[in-house]
């Protein structure tokens, strides 16, 4: 096992307006409390399972960036969503990611006498795939 550089990560999904330089991703599973009272300690069960997170970077000069109204700019996904792939490493030695239907459901936007100009994408898992894995997880 060799430890991972996050330096050659990445994060795509479709119309993300910003240089991307940072991701989190947070993979949890429903539970449920069905404790009796007979029971000494909890009983719990476990459910759907459920992705969130963020993507944040530098705010992108992209054309058209200034005429994009905040329902295209949090990712131009569909109600429904669509495909992100967040990748912890992508380059010769292998790859490390995670993909899933999601959608972008918030933004928020950052800018500092000092210069950083700063965008963060908060993001949920959006499962259309009826009993199919909700997402893939390549580590190699």
């Amino acid at each position: 096992m060799a430890a991972l550089n996050g330096n050659t990560g990445n994060v795509s999904g479709n119309g993300i307006v910003a240089s991307l330089n940072t991701w989190s991703a947070t993979i949890s599973r429903a539970s449920s409390d069905v404790t009796e009272f007979t029971d000494a300690g909890r009983k719990r069960l476990l459910g759907v399972y459920d992705l969130t997170g963020s993507a944040g970077g530098v705010i992108d000069s992209k054309a058209g960036f200034a005429n994009t109204t905040l329902g295209e700019l949090i990712c131009h996904t569909a109600v429904t969503g669509s495909t992100i792939t967040l990748a912890a490493r992508s380059n010769s030695a292998g790859t490390n990611h995670i993909v899933f239907n999601g959608v972008c459901d918030s933004v928020a936007l950052a800018s500092s006498k000092s210069g950083d100009a700063t965008i963060t994408f908060n993001f949920s898992l959006s499962h259309t795939n009826g009993t199919n894995s909700p997402f893939t997880i390549v580590w190699t």
